[in-house]
């Protein structure tokens, strides 16, 4: 089985984060994806005011969920200060993959511009070669290991190991480091600094689609 890993299509065990630098009001919604064509509808709203000197970057969570009249975010209002990060983690049952559309152009979960993120929890064991799905060149691979736990000391050490995120860091179309390696349940944050526009797909979702 294929783990769904491409941070343009959102499930359950993706998180989407943004850093607002500057003041501001930016509205957003939450769409299935592949359809913010169709909609200019973005009904929530992220506060961002001046932060004082000196403050040291807060993290804010926002959960998604689905319901019978669409997405739901809860605080469907947020305020927060400048620097400071965002994430959005869908809660509750699967429903279809989805994406986080702004009213401004770094503010979108399809193409991660500066100061955004992407992270996954792979479920399942085997090699994720990644790359970037616009086409930018860039790419790395993710080594995914069974813990392997025969013994309650194996256990507890694997319950640790999910506690530990892996970062890879993207800056000017450089990756750091291009390969990690992790155990199955842990997380992989993929923090874009700066950057043109990616996305952190799965190769083989490219390839079968262009199959």
């Amino acid at each position: 089985m294929m783990d769904h890993f491409d941070s343009r299509a959102l499930g359950q065990t993706d998180c989407y984060g943004q850093r607002f630098m500057r003041p501001g009001v930016y509205n957003y919604g939450v769409l299935p994806t592949g359809s913010s064509w169709m909609s200019d509808h973005r009904p929530f709203v992220i506060h961002v005011q001046e932060a004082p000197a000196g403050k040291v970057m807060s993290q804010h969570l926002v959960v998604v969920t689905f319901g019978g009249d669409g997405f739901r975010v809860e605080p469907a209002e947020l305020r927060i200060e400048t620097g400071d990060l965002v994430l959005w983690n869908l809660a509750g049952e699967r429903t279809v993959p989805y994406s986080i559309v702004g009213n401004k152009e770094f503010f979108n979960s399809t193409r991660l511009l500066n100061e955004s993120g992407y992270t996954h929890a792979f479920g399942f064991a085997g090699d994720y070669a990644w790359t970037d799905a616009y086409g930018s060149g860039i790419g790395g691979v993710v080594r995914v290991k069974d813990p392997g736990c025969k013994t309650q000391r194996d256990y507890e050490r694997w319950r640790k190991q999910l506690a530990q995120g892996t970062l890879v860091m993207i800056s000017d179309g450089k990756v750091e480091p291009a390969e990690v390696e992790v155990v199955t349940g842990q997380t992989v944050f993929f923090s874009v600094v700066k950057g043109s526009g990616i996305s952190i797909t799965d190769r083989r979702l490219l390839e079968k689609s262009q199959a």
